[in-house]
């Protein structure tokens, strides 16, 4: 925080914006891990509080990465290129934090591509444990014999099973 005094004042907000969506990142990043181990250890509780603390800090960070913008926006009102508002070009409005405004725009990147990564594990074990279900459903109402024999509303004998014909249009 002490650098963050050391700067041009018209920069300070946004190095505290900066901050804020650093830590909120962090704390994201935190749960998405409690969420992968709850996912790993079938812990349906657990990932049910966790996705509620998730989608929280979601809107948190949400709300801190819109004031960023506009906060950026503020600042490079004069200077919209081609390509939008970008960090970067607050390097020429204020060369003196250039070596800062790098180091932000590294951390930033980081941590979107950490949080991204770790909803993409995220998603990857949800389709496993879905079709891991869907296999094991299948396998278990599949079990057939002559005692076992299924029938559809019509009367006549079914090949689709009881509890496997939820995604099967009939």
């Amino acid at each position: 925080m002490s650098e963050i005094k050391e700067m041009p004042q018209e920069i300070q907000t946004l190095a505290e914006k900066v901050e804020s969506l650093h830590e909120s990142s962090k704390k994201m990043i935190e749960v998405m891990e409690c969420q992968i181990e709850a996912i790993i250890a079938s812990n349906s509780q657990k990932i049910e509080e966790l996705s509620g603390i998730h989608a929280t800090l979601t809107m948190k960070y949400s709300d801190q990465e819109r004031e960023f913008i506009e906060e950026l926006q503020a600042l490079l009102s004069d200077k919209k290129s081609e390509k939008g508002i970008r960090l970067i070009d607050l390097k020429e409005l204020f060369p003196e934090s250039a070596l800062h405004i790098d180091n932000w725009q590294k951390l930033l990147n980081y941590n979107l591509n950490k949080l991204q990564r770790k909803h993409n594990q995220i998603v990857e074990l949800l389709e496993f444990a879905m079709s891991s279900n869907a296999k094991m459903m299948h396998a278990l109402y599949s079990k057939h014999n002559e005692k076992n024999t299924l029938y559809n509303a019509a009367g006549s004998r079914s090949n689709i099973s009881p509890g496997v014909a939820v995604n099967h249009e009939i």
